[in-house]
């Protein structure tokens, strides 16, 4: 084992929340490490593939200002290729692959090179090493104090120590919580426990929400070659969805009310206003571009209800998070045979032999994403658990909070009991007692893993609020550095808690909504 890797601010995990975290707090002056698991850095956005799931407001406001002009970079990117006629159909706005998921579907690589590139001035100046390839598999702690972090590097197994004054948990399964024996939070609550209305009256930590191998897909002029049917077919086709009464491989949609479901067909012509499965997360779509001067075929992400992987919990289950994904790449797999021999088109006929894996799509050598989308994580027992309750309170009647985020309740029928949940929540707040851990003064959460409830983490896992939640989290840290003191500091009223407050209100981390688009929410509420 080689000497002790020391810095300021060490974050744990490149996800779309530890890129930020690491981002901001560069930029405050400390020395940085950044550990990355993945060969792509920002996580749900990138290794994942992920377009961003956002609210409706998201083309006026109600972001962090660098989460906008992210969205402005990605935007311009296209806006500025020869050929690119911004014909989008599906939403408002500027949208490169035109689906009907997001405002703004593209390609995960784009968001991986805008992502480095924010990186690289701290990294030229020295403030920033990104250890890349990297897992973090022990913890050593002494009382409140995490004092070390030992990484093992990929694929040859050697082994470094980190040391920081503080640590971010930014890993998309909260392992620095485990890692260090600290209690958390994972999987369902009891209503009994917050007094939420969707809660179960029996609490049960397996009962996650499921994992989605995420591969993209071509849709060709011509069929394409079609394999046998892969290991685990038979079982995959025979899977019913728990607590609905229709088959996983099917063009059922779990909604609204719990247990029902809508049927969308695969594939609808371009100008057709159903909805399909084949344009929820388009992220190129052929039509928008001049022939001959952009892609010749549609790309679509394959990230629907027919392959989250619900059949095993990701965390703390019965099987290694190893073996976990393994199965959810077998269920993408087959789900892929299956869509080429057996879905029904809408001439009567089956299967879509011509859509066709997308390999360099996502830089891997079978189409799929470098990494399961992970919708679930262990989450921090903070000073203040965000719960449904708070999510269902206009905005305005929040303070003290240090993010902001909007996204409706969606709970895909999870790993035990199938229960599933799409509610309605008001503009909320993320209060700054959701980031300050109970049992220890120099973690901090970056991810999936800060102080919420299960039905809470359904709308904060989103991209704009995990985005806030990275910036966030940085910014706390370059305080904590700065002051010399512990998380729990930040809850006192004193210079710890006014310096975070300004920072950042100075980097545009948005801490309330703006008053015109609460209005609009009031004004647009039912019975107004």
């Amino acid at each position: 084992m080689s000497q002790a890797l020391r810095c300021d601010i060490a974050v744990i995990g490149a996800s779309l929340g530890g890129v930020l975290a690491a981002w901001r707090a560069s930029q405050s002056g400390h020395q940085v490490i950044l550990v990355c698991e993945e060969p792509w850095i920002g996580g749900q956005m990138t290794a994942q593939a992920v377009p961003p799931d956002e609210h409706a407001w998201i083309e006026k406001g109600g972001a962090s200002a660098s989460y906008l002009r992210f969205r402005q970079d990605i935007r311009a990117h296209y806006l500025t290729q020869a050929g690119f006629r911004n014909q989008a159909r599906m939403t408002e706005g500027c949208n490169p692959g035109d689906g009907w998921v997001s405002r703004l579907c593209f390609e995960p690589v784009l968001a991986a090179r805008w992502f480095e590139r924010l990186l690289q001035s701290a990294q030229v100046q020295g403030r920033l090493r990104l250890l890349r390839l990297c897992r973090p598999v022990a913890v050593t702690r002494r009382g409140p104090q995490v004092q070390s972090v030992t990484v093992q590097r990929l694929p040859q197994g050697l082994h470094e120590v980190l040391q920081a004054r503080v640590f971010i948990d930014a890993t998309d399964t909260g392992e620095l919580l485990a890692l260090a024996q600290l209690p958390y939070r994972i999987g369902k609550e009891a209503q009994s426990e917050f007094g939420e209305p969707n809660a179960p009256m029996v609490a049960d930590p397996l009962d996650q929400q499921p994992i989605t191998q995420v591969m993209a897909l071509r849709r060709c002029s011509n069929p394409g070659p079609v394999g046998p049917a892969p290991v685990g077919y038979a079982r995959w086709c025979a899977q019913g969805v728990p607590g609905h009464q229709h088959a996983l491989f099917s063009p059922h949609l779990p909604g609204r009310p719990a247990g029902q479901s809508h049927a969308l067909p695969f594939s609808a012509e371009d100008d057709s206003p159903t909805l399909d499965w084949w344009r929820y997360r388009r992220i190129i779509s052929a039509r928008q571009w001049e022939r001959g001067l952009g892609p010749e075929h549609d790309v679509s992400l394959m990230n629907w209800a027919q392959n989250d992987y619900a059949a095993t919990p990701l965390v703390d289950g019965p099987c290694s998070q190893e073996e976990v994904r393994q199965q959810a790449q077998q269920l993408s797999r087959c789900l892929l045979h299956w869509l080429q021999t057996e879905a029904p088109r809408p001439d009567g006929g089956r299967g879509y032999p011509n859509w066709q894996p997308a390999p360099e799509l996502l830089g891997s050598a079978d189409g799929m994403a470098h990494r399961p989308y992970v919708r679930e994580s262990r989450r921090m027992r903070a000073c203040t658990t965000l719960t449904q309750r708070e999510l269902m309170r206009p905005a305005g009647q929040t303070v003290g909070g240090v993010a902001i985020a909007w996204y409706p309740l969606d709970i895909h029928p999870t790993c035990r009991s199938g229960h599933s949940v799409n509610a309605a929540v008001e503009p909320f707040v993320i209060p700054l007692g959701s980031f300050v851990p109970a049992d220890v003064d120099n973690l901090l959460p970056g991810s999936k893993n800060l102080g919420v409830s299960h039905l809470a983490n359904a709308c904060t896992r989103v991209h704009p609020a995990e985005w806030a939640i990275g910036e966030a989290a940085g910014t706390m840290a370059g305080v904590l550095a700065d002051q010399r003191c512990g998380a729990q500091d930040l809850m006192r009223a004193g210079t710890p808690q006014e310096t975070l407050f300004t920072r950042l209100d100075q980097h545009g981390v948005a801490r309330r909504w703006p008053e015109d688009l609460l209005r609009r929410r009031a004004s647009s509420a039912p019975g107004s």
